[in-house]
C-alpha cells in the first residue's frame, strides 16, 4: 500500500520561481533561469483531518494524471470549512511556469499565448546563441474568485479543474557567446498601474556597485529598462559586456513580436 506520494505543488510567485530577477529600473535582476522550478512536497497519505485526507486524495489524483502529462496545470480550491481558516485557499499543480532548452521549444509554448511575447531580436549581436528561457504563467490568484465560485456553485469543499493559460505574467530569454551573457525580460503589470519612467533607463554595472556596495559581484549587472501601460521590459547583461546602451536599445526595439 501507498503510505506517502511526492507531489508538485506551485505555491509562489512566477517572480519567486523564476530567481529573483526583479525588473524594476532601479534593482540589479538576477540571471536565474536556470533555477525555474516547482516546490517538491511529499505528503503522507495516512493521518490527519477528513478534511486533510480529502485534500491529499485529490493531489493523488491530479499528481496520477501529472506523470502522464507533467507540463499540464491544474488549479486547486479547498474551502476554509477545510483549512479552518478565514479564507480558502487556490493553489496550482503541474507546470505553469515551463523552462525551454531550445528556441524552437520556447517559440511553441510562445506561439500559444496572448498579449506581449518575447522574440529572439533580429540584431542579435554576433557570436550570441540561445541558452535558455522561461515562461511564468498564471498566478493562482488570479484564479482565487472564478474557482471558489464554481466550487460553490458545485456545491464543492474541494475542487479542481485542469487550465489551459494563454496569458504569460513573466518571460526570460537567456543568451551568451561564450563569454559574456545577454537576458532579455518582461513582466506584465496592471494596466491601471501608472506608468513612472519615460524612456529608456540604463544603469551600469559600475553605478549599480557604487549603489551597493555589499552587493555579491555575480549580481551585478548592466541593465536597461523601459516600461509601457501593462508591462515592463528589461535587457541585462555581465558586468564586464562590451555592450553599449545604444546597441541594447537597438536591440529593444526587435524583441517585442508584434
Amino acid at each position: 500500500m501507498t503510505t506517502g506520494i511526492k507531489i508538485t505543488v506551485t505555491l509562489l510567485s512566477g517572480a519567486l520561481l523564476l530567481g529573483s530577477m526583479n525588473f524594476t529600473a532601479v534593482a540589479t535582476p538576477s540571471h536565474a533561469v536556470s533555477e525555474l522550478g516547482m516546490k517538491k512536497t511529499t505528503l503522507s497519505t495516512k493521518g490527519g483531518t477528513e478534511g486533510e485526507q480529502l485534500e491529499r486524495a485529490e493531489q493523488e489524483r491530479i499528481a496520477q494524471l501529472l506523470e502522464k502529462n507533467p507540463d499540464d496545470t491544474y488549479m486547486v480550491y479547498v474551502s476554509k470549512e477545510i483549512t479552518n481558516q478565514k479564507a480558502a485557499k487556490v493553489y496550482s499543480m503541474g507546470n505553469p511556469f515551463p523552462k525551454f532548452d531550445s528556441y524552437e521549444a520556447y517559440q511553441k509554448k510562445a506561439s500559444t499565448l496572448k498579449g506581449t511575447v518575447l522574440e529572439q531580436p533580429a540584431v542579435l549581436p554576433e557570436g550570441y546563441q540561445f541558452v535558455s528561457a522561461g515562461i511564468a504563467g498564471p498566478y493562482s490568484t488570479e484564479y482565487t474568485k472564478e474557482m471558489e465560485t464554481e466550487a460553490k456553485k458545485l456545491g464543492k469543499k474541494i475542487y479542481s479543474k485542469k487550465i489551459e493559460w494563454t496569458i504569460a505574467n513573466e518571460i526570460v530569454i537567456e543568451y551568451s557567446n561564450g563569454k559574456h551573457t545577454l537576458s532579455l525580460g518582461y513582466k506584465r503589470l496592471d494596466p491601471k498601474q501608472p506608468v513612472k519612467q519615460n524612456g529608456y533607463f540604463y544603469e551600469s554595472a559600475e553605478e549599480v556597485r557604487k549603489k551597493y556596495p555589499m552587493l555579491k559581484e555575480k549580481n551585478i549587472f548592466n541593465t536597461l529598462s523601459w516600461s509601457e501601460k501593462g508591462k515592463q521590459l528589461t535587457i541585462t547583461t555581465d558586468s564586464e559586456s562590451p555592450l553599449t546602451k545604444e546597441e541594447l536599445i537597438k536591440l529593444g526595439k526587435s524583441m517585442v513580436k508584434k
